[in-house]
């Protein structure tokens, strides 16, 4: 189970990003969520457990498991089943573990839901109103649009949403041999194209900068962006000079990428590179069924 961090930092995303625009609806006219964000990439969503809340959540496409603060563990009076590992950067605990009866964002739900109770991290220290962390165990039952331009989530089931996004399709890849992952669950991850080099990327809407596990060849400036993960520890990450990225046939100039400061704290799959943040396009869509991803540039 992978838990990546959230920089304590918004001058990267902010950088890169013009301001939320007008109102509109879901493709295929399926229901909306209006999310707020957090340093205007960061997704909290209002989320139902056993039917109480609303709870402010984080959508994080690279959670594999839904996760909950012990705090709203204890007052869900969630009956603990069992300890598990929680691997990360750089990082390796423990957390319990329980099932929810019904989890439900926006007008969707699903039952009999594994969950984590666990610290969030940084997130939460940052804005102390989320209470957990929206996970790919939920998401994989729906087709997901994250319309970042409108300030808009779609949810769907129906398939209706698939048919009416256009643009250029890019295929998940498959995990590669040797990256351990929940039998439920499987990492998206893309090909990027880096500094004339092919690396893999997973997509997580949970990050606010673009994050390479190892710098590779590029030097890094020493910059002090901290994040305290869900084991507890601050951690320092250095920027890497600018560059060009390719993701499918679009390309993206003067990325600011970061690393671990430390390099002994790059990725728990070693077989993946980094991370490609969300909010880097105007919408993501994800089709969990079809294992396909549609990007579309600012």
């Amino acid at each position: 189970m992978t838990t990546l961090n959230w920089l304590a930092t918004a001058s990267l995303a902010s950088a890169l990003l013009p301001a939320l625009y007008a109102e509109t609806h879901c493709p295929g006219n399926v229901a909306s969520i209006r999310p707020r964000f957090v340093e205007r990439s960061i997704i909290v969503v209002p989320v139902r457990v056993n039917d109480f809340g609303p709870y402010d959540f984080v959508l994080d496409t690279a959670e594999q498991v839904t996760t909950i603060d012990p705090a709203l563990a204890l007052d869900l009076h969630l009956k603990l089943e069992g300890t598990t590992r929680v691997t990360g950067a750089g990082f390796s605990t423990s957390a319990g573990y329980a099932h929810a009866e019904r989890l439900q964002a926006g007008t969707y739900s699903i039952k009999d839901s594994l969950i984590l109770v666990h610290n969030l991290g940084q997130i939460q220290l940052t804005d102390r109103r989320v209470r957990g962390i929206l996970g790919e165990n939920f998401l994989e039952h729906f087709d997901l649009l994250i319309d970042y331009a409108h300030g808009l989530v779609c949810l769907d089931d129906s398939g209706r949403m698939r048919d009416k996004v256009r643009g250029e399709r890019l295929i998940l890849e498959a995990p590669p041999d040797g990256v351990k992952n929940l039998p439920f669950t499987d990492p998206l991850l893309i090909r990027v194209r880096f500094s004339g080099r092919q690396l893999l990327l997973q997509l997580d809407s949970g990050i606010n900068a673009p994050l390479l596990f190892h710098a590779g060849n590029e030097r890094a400036r020493k910059t002090s962006l901290q994040s305290t993960g869900t084991d507890g520890v601050k951690r320092v990450y250095d920027v890497l000079p600018p560059q060009d990225i390719q993701v499918g046939t679009h390309s993206f100039h003067q990325i600011p990428f970061v690393v671990p400061a430390s390099p002994e704290e790059g990725s728990p799959d070693a077989k993946i590179d980094g991370v490609l943040p969300t909010i880097l396009f105007q919408r993501a869509f994800i089709s969990y069924a079809d294992r396909v991803a549609v990007l579309e540039p600012w």
